[in-house]
């Protein structure tokens, strides 16, 4: 259902959808005519509507990201992100399949090994991927020093 849809069901006009919503009325206008809104106006109109933020989302696609309007700077961090994903993917299945293959092996007749191969290769390759995708490397060098002393002070330090 869309929000032109909902606001025609309640019986208000596009102003009072506005105001209820602390929202402008050209905001309101540009939704009901296709502009994609933010998380933020999709947040106060859930509230306003009293339904749940993600069915709003369903109605919109603002949870992709526009690849073509970001500059170097910001796909470089879109690519770090897409991978701090995948690690995380890929951690949840070891997570749920190490359980599982070891229940499988306690009821296997067989040897065991094909258990410890497959915990040392997960393990291992998860190992990796945290190394590369968190930049282990300076995790607790210099650059991290930095990092948490500029947290701790809640100020740059040149």
């Amino acid at each position: 259902m869309t929000i032109r849809q909902r606001r025609i069901e309640k019986g208000w006009s596009q102003l009072q959808l506005a105001e209820f919503a602390g929202l402008s009325l050209r905001t309101i206008q540009r939704i009901e005519t296709g502009q994609t809104p933010t998380i933020e106006t999709l947040k106060s109109l859930a509230a306003v509507f009293e339904v749940n933020f993600n069915e709003l989302i369903v109605d919109f696609d603002c949870l992709e990201v526009d690849e073509s309007k970001l500059n170097d700077d910001e796909l470089n961090e879109l690519k770090h992100v897409r991978e701090v994903q995948r690690f995380l993917r890929d951690l949840v299945f070891f997570l749920v399949s190490i359980p599982i293959a070891l229940i499988l092996n306690m009821v296997d007749t067989f040897n065991g090994e094909w258990f410890l191969l497959m915990l040392v290769f997960w393990g291992g390759y998860l190992a990796w991927e945290a190394f590369d995708v968190f930049d282990a490397r300076d995790f607790f060098g210099k650059g991290w020093e930095k990092r948490m002393l500029e947290k701790r002070l809640g100020r740059k330090v040149d």
